[in-house]
Order: structure tokens, then sequence, then C-alpha cells
């Protein structure tokens, strides 16, 4: 009784956060807000390839029509895609494909670094976002991990099914027919539910 008292609560906060996001606003622009929620350390950074990483005050991305995009650090320190696998900016975390096992690889993206996912959701199953354009619009493919240490794979429906088939509330949640279709909302619940329900079981 008291795991679906707290399941009610949990899928009702849920539920409440994405009601609160304005109707105008996109799906990338509520992406941002949940990262910055869940943002355990705002400081911004970049992991080079060979691990390191390297702190820096400020970190923007820059984009333009004649220039080919990359983060300046600092107001001085010019960095490209190619030269790290990671970086933290004030907005959010965000991961080159390099790291991916799985998904479309993308030489054009949005809000981020070309070929980079931005890390919406944090916790025991992570959640990363790349956001690129196909040719006609702007469009989002998610991918999971399991922890910080598992492979990084696009998400299908028998992944999340795989990951959090030991979970019986968020198994049940993500396969609730009346949530079934509604992307993202319904993966960023479930993943919410589960990081959630692992976090009372570890106390």
């Amino acid at each position: 009784m008291k795991k679906l008292c707290y399941t009610f609560v949990v899928l009702l906060s849920i539920n409440i956060f994405f009601q609160s996001c304005a109707t105008n606003k996109s799906i990338a622009q509520r992406i941002t807000e949940f990262e910055l929620a869940t943002a355990d350390d705002p400081v911004c950074f970049v992991q080079w390839n060979d691990g390191s990483i390297k702190y820096y005050t400020t970190l923007k991305l820059v984009t333009g029509v004649f220039t080919s995009p990359h983060l300046l650090a600092d107001d001085q320190v010019k960095i490209a895609a190619y030269q790290i696998k990671a970086y933290q900016d004030k907005d959010h975390y965000a991961i080159s494909q390099k790291l991916f096992v799985s998904g479309k690889r993308s030489a054009v993206a949005t809000e981020t670094l070309r070929g980079f996912a931005v890390r919406v959701v944090k916790g025991k199953l992570n959640v990363y976002c790349k956001r690129f354009f196909n040719g006609e619009r702007a469009v989002n493919e998610y991918y999971l991990q399991s922890g910080d240490d598992g492979d990084i794979q696009v998400y299908t429906p028998a992944l999340m099914i795989d990951l959090v088939k030991n979970d019986a509330a968020a198994l049940s949640f993500f396969n609730t027919k009346k949530v079934k279709d509604h992307m993202p909302e319904k993966l960023l619940a479930t993943v919410q539910l589960f990081n959630n329900n692992q976090m009372v079981s570890k106390n």
C-alpha cells in the first residue's frame, strides 16, 4: 500500500511538472529546464579525448553562418567538437556521439556542438537527447544509459522494458496504454519513476 501511494505521488509530481510548461514552449526548451533542475554541478568544464578534464569560468557555444560551431572558454580558448568527448556549460552537460554504441550519426545539431547529445535525466538510468536537423525540421533522438558506465544506446521500447524490467511500478507505467504513445513525456516519466524507486530501495 505504501509503495502504491509513493508511486501515485511521483506520478502526480511528474504530471504537474509537464503541465507547468507553457504550451508555446518547444520540447527543446523543456529539456533544457529539466536538465537545469537535475544538474549536480553547473561548473563549466570540458573532457578531452584522452579523458582529462579542464575547468573554465565560462564556456559558450559559438555558431554562425560563416563560423564552424565551437566552444569558447573564458572568452579566448577555442575548442572544436573533435577535440572533446563531453562538456558542461551553464545550460547543460553534453556528450559526443563517439560514445554511443547505436543510433544515427549526425553532423548537424542545434543547441549543442555538432554530434553531441544533452543529458536530460541523471540517475540510476540516464537519458540523453540529441536534437538535429533531418533535412526538413529539427527532431529529437533519445539515448539511454544504465548508470554512469553502461553503454549509451538509442532509445527503443524494447530497450526501455529491458532496463526497467526489475521495477514493477516503472514497467507497469511504461506499458500503460493511456501513456503508450506520448513521447517524450512517457520516456522521461518512466525513467524518473525508476530512478526514484531505486533511491528508495537503497535507503
